[in-house]
C-alpha cells in the first residue's frame, strides 16, 4: 500500500498537479527596412533621419504624432539672386497588412501649415522673405561656393482611416486590429534665380 501511496505522489508531482504554474509571457519582433544610400553631388539632396511609428493610443482612441525630422544638403550657385524651396506631399497611405483593406492617412505639417498634393508648401523664399525657420542657413548661403546643410522637421499624424479601404471611420477604436505599412513621401522643389 505505501508502494501505491508513493508512486501517487510522484506520479501527481511530476504530472504538474499540485505544481505552481509557470508564468506566461509574451515576445513581438519588430522589423524595419533598411537601405543605404550616399549623394553628395547632387544639387538638392534631402534625407529623413529616421522612420515613423504610430501606435494607437486607448486612452484617447487615437494615434500619437511623430516628428519627422530630415536634412536638406544644396549646392551654393554664387550667381543666384534668390532662394526658393517648397515641399508637397505625394504618398500619404498606410494599408492594413491583413484581407480587411483597412487604410489610414497621414496628415503633414510644416510649421503649422499642411503640406498637401495639390500646392506646393513653401519653406524658403528668400525674394518674399521667408527664410525656413531651422532651414534658415540655406536661404543666406545658397548663393556661396560651398554645399551647405540644415535641418528640420515635419509633423506627422494620422488624419483619417477607413475600416475597409472605402468605408470612413470617425472613430479610431471601430478601426479592426493589426498593423497598417506604406510610404510617406514628400517631393521637395529648389529653384535659385540667376
Amino acid at each position: 500500500m505505501n508502494k501505491k501511496v508513493i508512486a501517487t505522489a510522484l506520479v501527481m508531482m511530476f504530472s504538474g498537479v499540485g505544481v505552481a504554474q509557470a508564468d506566461v509571457t509574451a515576445q513581438a519582433v519588430a522589423t524595419w527596412a533598411a537601405t543605404a544610400k550616399k549623394d553628395t553631388s547632387s544639387k538638392l539632396v534631402v534625407t529623413p533621419l529616421g522612420s515613423l511609428a504610430f501606435q494607437y493610443a486607448d486612452g484617447i482612441k487615437g494615434f500619437n504624432t511623430q516628428k519627422g525630422l530630415f536634412d536638406v544638403a544644396i549646392a551654393g550657385d554664387s550667381s543666384a539672386t534668390a532662394f526658393k524651396l517648397t515641399s508637397q506631399l505625394i504618398t500619404s497611405t498606410l494599408t492594413q497588412l491583413d484581407t480587411s483593406g483597412s487604410t489610414l492617412d497621414v496628415g503633414v505639417t510644416y510649421n503649422g501649415v499642411a503640406v498637401d498634393k495639390n500646392v506646393p508648401t513653401v519653406m524658403i523664399d528668400t525674394a518674399g522673405g521667408v527664410l525656413g525657420n531651422g532651414l534658415s542657413v540655406l536661404s543666406t548661403l545658397y548663393n556661396s561656393s560651398a554645399r551647405t546643410t540644415a535641418q528640420d522637421g515635419f509633423n506627422f499624424s494620422i488624419i483619417s482611416g477607413t475600416s475597409d479601404g472605402v468605408t470612413a471611420v470617425s472613430d479610431y477604436s471601430a478601426l479592426p486590429e493589426g498593423i497598417w505599412s506604406g510610404d510617406v513621401s514628400v517631393r521637395f522643389d529648389a529653384t535659385w534665380t540667376i
